[in-house]
């Protein structure tokens, strides 16, 4: 009987000894949030970009905010400190690269099933309400943040643990990569991949009817919905022109202002002529950023097109 004990406990040790090594290192801070300055900046550098919604969804449960920000990497570069910088407000971007709106309406939901919202700005673009772009990229984070055990059985748990570990024993330099392109072949490849999404264009009776169900639901529990379509530069805009999308593009802004308040920067004018405010043709500069942010919380817009929502039947 010993003898068998002992066989037991000798194959399960690895798994207790990675067990131990996941609860103190916590690469996505599931247990608490990190206070060592040094450490959290490690996590930010490798877990967040590792799995940007399940780091971002932890850090929400372990300090909940009424005001979010979801979407992808173009509302990723609304910064919360930026939303603070005009109101004093903490506002936190659950936003990631390549979020779909699939995601969108999935965080949405568990977010409001657990927590008083009260506003929730929603990155949008035609690309994303698309009924041939279904990609959901948050289900499996959403399991591991509301299971300790999924948790401390994720890969991605059990990965960023090794790489922060191996980073503190060998202090080691996080490696930040550099894109493969320069800016111009990098703008190139982005208006290549918008013609592919564009091309592949499909009206989203789908997500039409969910985001009414989100609009329904926030408007009985108070909770105000704004989506924001962020400026591209004048050569993405010029693509709804070149795949005779123009009708679909009117009818997405159409359905948006059904839903909540509508902040439309996309649209001819001297931020979205002009290169210097754009990383690449989708994303701008921080400065643009300010201003969207600025335009939206003071409610004076000037490079927005601006819907205010009336609930059906007010």
């Amino acid at each position: 009987m010993l003898t068998f004990l002992k066989k037991i406990l000798i194959f399960i040790s690895p798994f207790l000894i990675l067990i131990a090594l996941e609860i103190m290192i916590d690469p996505f801070n599931y247990f608490s949030p990190e206070k060592n300055k040094k450490k959290l900046e490690l996590k930010n550098a490798l877990a967040r970009k590792k799995n940007t919604y399940l780091y971002r969804l932890i850090e929400y449960e372990q300090n909940p905010t009424p005001v979010i920000i979801l979407g992808d990497s173009r509302a990723q570069r609304l910064m919360p400190e930026f939303f603070e910088e005009v109101n004093g407000k903490r506002v936190l971007n659950l936003a990631a690269g390549a979020g779909s709106l699939q995601d969108v309406i999935k965080i949405f939901w568990d977010l409001s099933s657990r927590n008083k919202l009260d506003t929730v700005y929603i990155g949008i673009s035609i690309e994303g309400y698309s009924g041939t772009l279904l990609k959901d990229r948050v289900s499996a984070a959403l399991e591991v943040k509301n299971s300790t055990p999924l948790y401390l059985t994720s890969k991605f748990t059990v990965e960023n643990t090794m790489l922060l570990l191996k980073s503190e024993l060998f202090n080691q330099a996080v490696e930040v990569q550099n894109p493969p392109f320069s800016r111009d072949e990098f703008w190139n490849y982005e208006l290549a991949q918008e013609d592919r999404y564009l091309k592949a264009y499909s009206y989203p009776k789908n997500y039409y009817n969910e985001l009414k169900k989100m609009s329904d639901y926030s408007v009985k529990n108070n909770i105000k919905l704004v989506f924001i379509i962020s400026p591209t530069h004048t050569e993405v805009q010029d693509k709804i022109d070149q795949f005779k999308l123009n009708k679909e593009y009117e009818k997405f802004k159409d359905d948006m202002k059904l839903f909540g308040d509508l902040y439309d920067f996309n649209w001819p004018n001297v931020i979205t002529r002009d290169k210097n405010n754009f990383l690449d043709p989708l994303h701008s500069i921080d400065s643009v950023s300010r201003i969207m942010i600025r335009e939206m919380i003071l409610n004076k817009p000037e490079y927005a097109k601006y819907s205010k929502f009336t609930p059906s039947g007010n």
